[in-house]
């Protein structure tokens, strides 16, 4: 289902920007592959607000080269920089990007130092939730952080309030 920035934060327990520091596949008690990441976390949106930032997401490819793909899920890069909208952590202690793919915004900066922000850029076909039909995933385009982040705490704000 397309979901617009206000709905990822209203649906999300976990909003957070921050940079990968580490990321390690590995099989969990039942073989599932899933990948544990480390966050430095520059804001919280949403969530308890902490300096670095554990989580699991399912699916990773193990040293070995096996792995799991998870279709839509996107990639987090050691180093990279994102805004996350997370769920809650289930009972198994995994996460999963709400939307998947459009749970995560990677942080840009253009040519006069700007920051922005561009959709996951995952091969993915999106309904369309008004008339129900689908559509690929628009052309990553640079969003104003700014602006984002305006309507992540206004939406935030809302789901408050209700």
């Amino acid at each position: 289902m397309r979901l617009e920035i206000e709905e990822l934060a209203r649906r999300a327990a976990l909003v957070v920007e921050g940079r990968v520091i580490s990321a390690r596949a590995f099989r969990d008690v039942r073989g599932d592959v899933r990948t544990e990441f480390l966050l430095s976390v520059d804001e919280t949106y949403a969530g308890e607000p902490l300096g670095t930032r554990r989580f699991e997401l399912p699916g990773g490819v193990l040293p070995d080269g096996s792995g799991t793909l998870v279709a839509g899920m996107p990639s987090l890069a050691l180093g990279e920089d994102a805004l996350l909208f997370l769920t809650g952590e289930s009972a198994s202690g995994l996460r999963v990007p709400v939307g998947l793919a459009q749970g995560k915004l990677r942080l840009v900066r253009d040519h006069a130092g700007r920051l922005g922000l561009v959709r996951a850029s995952a091969e993915l076909t999106l309904l369309d939730p008004v008339p129900g039909a689908s559509a690929s995933a628009p052309t990553p385009t640079v969003l104003d952080h700014a602006e984002v982040i305006r309507r992540v705490r206004s939406a935030r704000t809302r789901g408050e309030a209700r």
